[in-house]
């Protein structure tokens, strides 16, 4: 599992050894110093995670952060938000949090996950999320993440693991290990095998603004389909670096994020994309403020690159 955390974060084995470093002498966490894996913006509140425990609060869109360990040493890989109050955390060791009050305080819920981790989370409604990760691993709770009941993917012993699962406009897309790829248009209750362009390991899809989907990962691959994943065209990058995460802005521009702190930027709904490096280290996801700039998280905790850098 360790192997295949540090390349779907693009990021080293550091992720479990955390160095005193991160701690500065007053005891607050820096977030320049630590690995951050997982980030979200909710209005003016984004909380950002990352490696043993760590939560980052920020009340100025991701300006200004102040963070504090939670109830584990387990790296967290991933946030998310359900209204302005209730987030949810997840990562490694099978641990899922739970926030009311903006992040500000977690608590862990107890789930029958085992150890298996978590590798990403996914709002469906204000009420249904799913949680999902190593081996197959997947949960669903329905109830604001207060319960979570696990949920067979694919077929009985499916046991790939599970890096994103995105909202399309029509169905959820599947991507992870080994080139799987699946669908499921029941608001993720089943889940079909679709057949995949690529045999190495997906780490990010996204639905484009013209409804196009997008699935990346290993190697600079990078393909998109124009009819809901019967069919993908590859689209060529001049690197062989992966790429983990994707944010569509206000502009409808979408931007990867990649190892090496690259990003691949396209203009025309995902048909082609440009490359720029914004950080010297891999960027594992990003998320877009209020005034277009970018927050990307990632080997190099968290760097901000306002709009205009991001231009040709």
């Amino acid at each position: 599992m360790g192997a295949f955390c540090a390349s779907l974060a693009g990021l080293s084995a550091r992720a479990a050894d955390v160095r005193d470093s991160l701690v500065i002498a007053d005891g607050a966490l820096r977030i320049d110093r630590t690995l951050v894996l997982g980030a979200a913006r909710h209005g003016q509140r984004a909380i950002a995670v990352g490696e043993r425990g760590a939560v980052f609060v920020s009340d100025n869109s991701g300006t200004d952060w102040t963070g504090y360990r939670s109830a584990t040493t387990r790296t967290l890989t991933s946030v998310a938000s359900l209204d302005d109050k209730v987030w949810l955390g997840a990562g490694h060791g099978g641990v899922l949090l739970r926030s009311e009050d903006g992040g500000k305080s977690v608590q862990p819920v107890e789930t029958d996950a085992g150890k298996d981790s978590f590798l990403g989370l996914t709002v469906l409604s204000p009420t249904s999320v799913l949680a999902y990760g190593a081996f197959g691993l997947m949960l669903r709770s329905d109830d604001a993440g207060r319960t979570w009941v696990r949920q067979q993917v694919i077929e009985e012993g499916f046991d790939r693991h599970i890096a994103r699962v995105v909202v399309a406009k029509d169905l959820l897309l599947l991507v992870g290990e080994s080139g799987t790829l699946a669908q499921s248009i029941d608001g993720g209750a089943s889940w079909t095998r679709l057949a995949s362009p690529y045999e190495g390991s997906y780490f990010g899809a996204t639905a484009t603004p013209g409804g196009a989907l997008l699935i990346f990962g290993m190697r600079g691959s990078l393909y998109r389909s124009a009819d809901q994943g019967v069919s993908w065209k590859k689209i060529s990058l001049p690197t062989k670096l992966p790429f983990f995460g994707a944010v569509t802005r206000h502009d409808n521009s979408i931007v990867l994020t990649g190892g090496m702190g690259w990003l691949a930027i396209s203009d025309d709904d995902g048909q082609s994309f440009r490359l720029k490096r914004a950080a010297s280290r891999s960027v594992a996801g990003a998320f877009e403020r209020a005034d277009g700039a970018l927050v990307l998280y990632g080997e190099q905790g968290i760097r901000i690159v306002a709009a205009n850098m991001l231009k040709d």
